[in-house]
């Protein structure tokens, strides 16, 4: 098993697409952070949040993908204001379904897992090493995301107050485990549908929030039904990841059960159909 990990670790680090995807975000981010000021200001978003706001009882208005952060009174910014504006506007989850589903499928695609495959004793085991290098890969994005978010703030001008660390430590670990439970329910799905287009299309719909206008006129239709209280994408985990951040310790709990139970189901059928089905 620990031999796994490890193949599969290596594998991930000497993928080009784990350089590059790593490569871009951190450029991207340092650049629209420390361009926040003039980005907000613009003509072309002012209007496109007063678009937003005149249709906010349109589902498909929100489709897309819009992040904004907010300045302090004295122009700083605060630390955990600048990762859950990304972190729940969906770009991590993005660029962390993306990689997955490279990942996931790349040896699949090769037929290269069918030399190693059919060596193990229990083909679940294949699952979890692919899963073990998905979390790595999340904890990695994550440091790197922190790092060029505040490089970004500090060449925009302004500069980064802490919050309790208690806090911080709180939101990066739910966000963190959200992300990765993400990451698993992604890597699954390449392992039970094995086309990477279908994956990629799925994991991008989820990001830029197509699935969340999806489950709004799904609400609408379960409180004609009696459900007065429905809300689909509470129950999910990107919903869980929309919703997570300064303010939600009154919701750890139910988020940690949303988590570990979309954590064991993907991983649970991603080894089944792993065991059942060939490996090619």
């Amino acid at each position: 098993m620990l031999n796994m990990i490890r193949m599969e670790l290596y594998r991930m680090v000497r993928m080009k697409s784990f350089w590059v995807i790593l490569i871009i975000v951190g450029v991207i981010n340092v650049i629209t952070v420390s361009l926040n000021d003039v980005i907000k200001n613009s003509p072309e978003l002012q209007q496109a949040v007063e678009a937003a706001e005149s249709e906010k009882d349109n589902p498909m208005a929100n489709i897309g993908m819009s992040i904004t952060m907010e300045r302090n009174e004295d122009g700083s910014y605060g630390f955990l204001e600048i990762i859950c504006s990304a972190a729940q506007g969906m770009l991590c989850a993005l660029f962390i379904g993306i990689f997955t589903v490279i990942f996931a499928t790349a040896d699949f695609n090769s037929g290269y897992i069918k030399n190693y495959g059919g060596a193990v004793k229990h083909r679940w085991q294949v699952v979890f090493a692919k899963g073990t290098a998905v979390l790595a890969y999340t904890v990695m994005f994550f440091v790197l995301f922190i790092a060029s978010s505040c490089l970004g703030v500090f060449i925009g001008g302004h500069k980064v107050v802490m919050d309790p660390a208690g806090k911080i430590f709180e939101v990066l670990c739910i966000q963190g485990l959200l992300h990765v439970v993400f990451g698993w329910v992604i890597m699954s799905l390449c392992l039970i549908v094995r086309n990477n287009l279908i994956s990629m299309i799925v994991a991008c719909c989820i990001s830029m929030h197509v699935f969340t206008a999806l489950y709004t006129l799904a609400d609408k239709g379960l409180k004609k039904l009696g459900w007065k209280s429905a809300e689909i994408s509470n129950y999910t985990v990107s919903g869980r990841i929309m919703r997570y951040g300064l303010d939600s310790s009154k919701i750890l709990c139910s988020t940690l059960v949303v988590a570990a139970a979309f954590a064991v189901v993907s991983l649970a059928l991603g080894s089944l159909c792993v065991t059942k089905k060939d490996l090619v």
